[in-house]
């Protein structure tokens, strides 16, 4: 008599990432000890036509039925690392927002917040957080979006996060020790340090990955080799920084990936001037799946991919 909502797929995750040139999807099986990834691929749209085809994804892949994990690109939020105020645990967020109205490129009356205690850490300041901050007339439109194409949306991460889920399906994760990533998007690249399998720092850079891509392809050139001495200066920089307000192991890897044009030999540029272990991440080495799926997988889905790898609900 009464039409009732189907029981969710309890062992699939899907994992969205919006851009102005598109829509990612990934949907993961958690069924097994390792993940697999059942569907990956990037489809071409305007913002304009987003929810046309974000209507078409949610009845092909039965979105309603799937926790649904939205991924936040670097452009839609900024992670903050600041001083825990001395304040009582109920007044921790409002005192947070004073703290970083100055620091965010925005109003603060528009901004949502979050914040990320930092654990298993022993550092030489205050106990410190990870705050994120978006605009919250963003997240309402993105909310509203999926909502009116009847998608499960459950959770909101950021790049951040779904960076280190992936980093989390490497041997590296097993390590004891800090690792850090350099992930490479078309306008901008972010520099992290994972300790744990736990973000604990990240940082911007006004590096390009057409920059960098450039520089590879002509590394004879003095400028070329210019722009790879300082993408490694700030590498070791916020390395520096890191290991000095801290008591973590110091940081023995370095993981590179992109989310757009392929970098070959990256890693063992960098290499050669850090003297670090560097691994360019490849997502054919990370997730299983069978050869048609990885066969649909370009780096513009790896945020996807990453968000579909989110255990928590």
């Amino acid at each position: 008599m009464f039409k009732l909502k189907s029981k969710l797929k309890e062992d699939l995750t899907a994992g969205i990432s919006l851009t102005d040139h598109g829509i990612a999807l990934a949907i993961v099986n958690h069924k097994s000890a390792k993940p697999i990834l059942q569907y990956a691929q990037f489809h071409k749209c305007d913002p304009i036509e987003r929810s046309e085809q974000l209507g078409q994804l949610v009845t092909q892949y039965d979105l309603n039925n799937i926790a649904c994990n939205l991924v936040l690109c670097p452009a839609d939020y900024q992670l903050l690392y600041v001083d825990t105020p001395d304040v009582p645990q109920q007044e921790l967020s409002a005192a947070l927002r004073w703290q970083i109205k100055d620091s965010i490129d925005f109003h603060i009356d528009d901004a949502v917040i979050e914040h990320i205690a930092l654990s298993n850490q022993n550092t030489l300041m205050n106990e410190s957080q990870l705050v994120v901050a978006s605009r919250e007339s963003l997240i309402k439109s993105y909310v509203h979006l999926l909502a009116s194409v009847n998608c499960n949306l459950t959770s909101i991460d950021i790049a951040a996060l779904a960076t280190r889920n992936i980093i989390s399906q490497t041997p590296l994760a097993d390590l004891d020790t800090s690792i850090a990533v350099l992930n490479l998007w078309n306008e901008t690249a972010k520099i992290s340090v994972l300790l744990k399998n736990e973000v604990y720092l990240e940082r911007a850079s006004n590096l390009t990955l057409e920059s960098v891509v450039d520089a590879i392809d002509d590394n004879s050139n003095s400028n070329a080799r210019l722009s790879l001495d300082s993408l490694a200066l700030e590498l070791q920089r916020t390395f520096d920084y890191y290991e000095s307000h801290s008591r973590q192991p110091s940081i023995s890897h370095l993981c590179i990936m992109t989310n757009g044009a392929n970098i070959f030999g990256l890693n063992e540029l960098i290499q050669q001037r850090l003297g670090l272990d560097c691994l360019l991440i490849n997502m054919t080495d990370v997730i299983s799946a069978n050869k048609e799926t990885l066969a649909s997988v370009t780096n513009n889905c790896i945020m996807a991919i990453g968000g579909a790898l989110r255990t928590e609900r």
